[in-house]
């Protein structure tokens, strides 16, 4: 059924996918930024742990509390000065979070802008990747900010909801506070969905988050945008490397699980390691490939002048795409 919906587009997104994969080949640095944003991200995460364990040891007062819930037997004292550290250090987390993953993305971005529009000329970067990701940090990073801060503000009303739920004794209290989260779902997805594309707005031409956000909105009334559903071959790719792991350990026998206790362990640990390396490749391609599709709604004479073969291939593929809003 997919197929069959999907395969009119068929050539047009393997001309997209050649594209975004040849930029990557010669531009490496794609790569590096994303496997850059992971460690970033990890050490953030061990980080933010270790922080929250401290928090709980100053701030807890339970030793102190002589207020004894009768049904459970246990203190039950409300701690707000706790209370008020774990809400702002959920919302930390979550935006610099954001802020790690959107400066990846708007990195990327740069780097295929460079490629779109300056690739064989004159004011082309000879180090596109450097020269985007000083951008990111510097004249965009204010937007990025910004961008990520509505998600941030939605993902921590999320927690509060939740919290309240597994917290309260009322069933009709617990299920509209899930009720709320799966609204707020909803509302994330859209808004992520439409801040990829503002973001590709915000590295291509420099553009504030609230203008590029007005100029995706026109872009996706006049043109509409086509998503790129990656998620199916990153877990695919995490499959085949847990398949490829038990094939090494059932066939090989190493010393270190000679009697089969690890095999479950090392199974599931390179699952992780493989969906966690395909999820850097796909980052970076998904990132690609808004770029050059916003590029082209915008500004399809711009390759038509520095790449005329890719502009043929791709009109003859798809050819409304060439018709600049």
């Amino acid at each position: 059924m997919t197929w069959w919906w999907w395969r009119s587009r068929l050539p047009f997104a393997v001309i997209m996918l050649e594209t975004v994969t040849g930029v990557t080949r010669k531009y490496p640095g794609t790569i590096l930024i994303g496997v850059a944003g992971l460690i970033i991200q990890v050490a953030y995460s061990v980080w933010w742990v270790i922080t929250v364990v401290g928090a709980f040891q100053l701030f807890d007062s339970s030793a102190n509390c002589t207020t004894i819930d009768p049904r459970t037997r246990q203190p039950n004292c409300t701690n707000y000065a706790l209370i008020g550290i774990m809400l702002f250090l959920v919302f930390s987390f979550y935006w610099t979070s954001q802020v790690i993953k959107t400066v990846g993305h708007v990195t990327v971005s740069g780097v295929f802008a460079t490629f779109y529009f300056l690739e064989g000329t004159p004011m082309a970067s000879k180090s596109p990747t450097f020269s985007a990701l000083g951008r990111a940090l510097t004249t965009s990073f204010g937007s990025i900010c910004f961008g990520s801060l509505i998600i941030a503000v939605i993902q921590t009303i999320k927690a509060i909801l939740r919290s309240l739920a597994n917290d309260t004794d009322s069933a009709c209290g617990a299920f509209m506070a899930m009720c709320a989260v799966c609204f707020l779902d909803c509302i994330e997805g859209l808004v992520e969905y439409f801040n990829h594309y503002a973001y590709t707005e915000v590295a291509i031409y420099g553009k504030p988050f609230c203008e590029a956000a007005k100029d995706t909105w026109r872009l996706i009334k006049d043109r509409g945008v086509e998503g790129n559903v990656l998620g199916m071959g990153i877990i695919l790719i995490g499959a085949i490397t847990a398949l490829f792991s038990y094939a090494y350990v059932e066939w090989v026998k190493p010393t270190f699980n000679a009697g089969g206790n690890y095999t479950v362990v090392l199974v599931l640990i390179c699952f992780l390691l493989g969906i966690m390396m395909a999820t850097i490749v796909a980052n970076v391609i998904d990132s690609g490939v808004a770029t050059t599709f916003v590029a082209l709604a915008e500004d399809p004479d711009a390759l038509r002048r520095t790449k005329p073969e890719l502009y043929q291939r791709i009109v003859q593929t798809w050819p409304q795409i060439a018709v600049g809003v």
